[in-house]
């Protein structure tokens, strides 16, 4: 014996007009009311163009808890309104012309055809490919060759380095005092 149903948010609409969202596909006027709920299915009609619609209930989620400015009535899939009945709507791939020096298109094949698939050639490009990125990175390597060179040179003329004496720690001769010379 089945259990009763589970009240959805529906039942709590009642004659008010609501928004679906995500709006139905192929459908302009977005603004429904409740005419009948049964087990699987809810009954709407459009209120400009009269229309009326069976959604499926797996199709329903929930109900806005805040009316202003209008109810809105969510949808768990986009749906489309598409020959007297409403269908999950699905986004169709559209193939993109191609140049006018492009390159010859690809015949579609069949899985089940003889013969080895086509091969398409992809090309890894690495490093920068703007002739500004290239500047750049030429710049970069110029001015790290150039502190290289400098500091090398500062090393060897410079004379940053000690002498092997004063590393060794040998006593430093003194500074001469001028002696005072007096009359004797």
């Amino acid at each position: 014996m089945p259990g009763p149903l589970i009240p959805t948010p529906f039942d709590q609409i009642g004659r008010r007009p609501f928004l679906f969202y995500p709006p139905i596909v192929g459908i302009e006027h977005n603004e429904w009311t409740l005419r009948r709920i049964s087990s699987s299915e809810v009954q709407v009609v459009n209120t400009k163009t009269a229309e009326e619609l069976w959604i499926p209930r797996r199709f329903l989620g929930e109900v806005s808890a805040i009316e202003d400015p209008f109810l809105i009535a969510g949808l768990v899939k986009e749906l489309e309104y598409r020959a007297g009945a409403v269908l999950p709507y699905r986004r169709r791939v559209i193939e993109m012309p191609r140049a006018v020096n492009g390159g010859a298109a690809i015949p579609y094949r069949r899985a089940d055809s003889a013969g080895p698939a086509a091969v398409v050639g992809i090309r890894v490009e690495t490093g920068p490919t703007s002739r500004t990125g290239k500047r750049l990175l030429t710049w970069i390597v110029a001015g790290i060759l150039t502190c290289i060179t400098a500091a090398e040179a500062l090393i060897v003329f410079g004379g940053h380095r000690k002498s092997g004496r004063e590393h060794r720690g040998a006593p430093q001769q003194e500074p001469v005092e001028r002696l005072r010379v007096s009359g004797f």
